[in-house]
Parts: C-alpha cells; sequence; structure tokens
C-alpha cells in the first residue's frame, strides 16, 4: 500500500483552505460588509498562488526523497555510514513507521507502527557484522522499552551473531532482506 506524500497532503490541506476560505467570503461576508469585486479577487489570486509554491516547493523535496530511496544495493554500498543511517531512515518512513532518530544506547533509531515499538541499530559494514551489534541492540532494547530489537545491515552476519540473535529475539535485517524492503517502495 502507498502512503500519500507529505506534498500531496500540505496540497490537500491548502486546497481546503482556500475553498473554506471561498465559501465564507462568498457567502458569509456579502451579509457582514459590502463586497468588493476587486478586493475579493485579489485575495484569491494570492491565495491560489501561495498554494501552487507551496505544493511545488513539497513536490521538489518528495522527488528528491524518492530517488534518494530508489538508491540500488550498489549505491548502498558506496554511502557513508551516516548517509546510510539516513538512508534506513527514509526507508523505514516509507513503510509507514515514525521513525525517530537517536543514535544514542545501542540503537540508531527508535520505530513505531501498530502500537509496536522497535529499536534498530543501523550498520553500514563492507565485512560481516559481529555478535556485538547484536548485543547493543538487545541492551537498547531493555533501556527504551521496545517490544523488539533490529540490526539493519548492506552487508551479512557472523555465525555467532546470528545465533545470539536467534536466543535473544533480536530480528536481522540482512543484504537480502534490505533489498526486499527497497523492491517494496
Amino acid at each position: 500500500m502507498k502512503y500519500k506524500n507529505e506534498a500531496d497532503t500540505l496540497f490537500d490541506k491548502t486546497l481546503l483552505g482556500l475553498m473554506g476560505f471561498l465559501i465564507v467570503s462568498h457567502f458569509v461576508l456579502p451579509l457582514v460588509i459590502q463586497p468588493r469585486d476587486d478586493i475579493f479577487i485579489v485575495i484569491v489570486i494570492i491565495i491560489i498562488s501561495v498554494a501552487v509554491y507551496v505544493y511545488f516547493r513539497s513536490d521538489g523535496q518528495y522527488a528528491k526523497k524518492r530517488k534518494f530511496l530508489q538508491s540500488d544495493i550498489k549505491e548502498i554500498d558506496t554511502m557513508q555510514k551516516v548517509e546510510f543511517k539516513l538512508y534506513v531512515e527514509e526507508l523505514f518512513k516509507n513503510m509507514g513507521y515514525k521513525v525517530n532518530l537517536i543514535g544514542d544506547y545501542g540503537a540508531d533509531l527508535l520505530l513505531k507502527k501498530d502500537g509496536k515499538s522497535i529499536a534498530v541499530q543501523v550498520k553500514k559494514y563492507s565485512k560481516t557484522v559481529g555478535v556485538t551489534s547484536v548485543q547493543q541492540v538487545f541492551s537498547a532494547k531493555t533501556y527504551y522499552r521496545t517490544n523488539e530489537a533490529w540490526v539493519v545491515t548492506n552487508n551479512t552476519f557472523t555465525k555467532n551473531a546470528c545465533d545470539l540473535a536467534k536466543k535473544s529475539g533480536v530480528k536481522l535485517v540482512d543484504r537480502g532482506q534490505l533489498i526486499h524492503f527497497i523492491s517494496k517502495i
């Protein structure tokens, strides 16, 4: 299911406000004051101009986010760690999660969706991710009192990391699952 983007939501609100203004000015204002067509037309033109400006400005920001999210795994592998963290943040937002960027106590992100909270550690590695990441995100789950803990990477996990994750209930999102998430957007 595709979610309504920010530009569409902002445009809808602006359009709704414009329609409300037009209704009030057309039906209510003539009862209160003597209408002057030239002032009314100027006000309508100003409001429409602002709505169009806001829409296209927001649409440009949305287009940049979409292009960023459409990065393939090869582009992701060339990202810096901070850029990858921002990528994963946008990916989860696009998947309908409310995301808080934190970066402390073993978690980089806190996700919320459907009454469930998740501590996420993001690891952009050129090698396999080890057991330390699982230990840290498990601690973050306790610290932030989340329902789940995940480690997300552009790579794979060591056998020890997989074993600990299985016993501690930490979800591991490896390269293959990341590609799967990307394919859904």
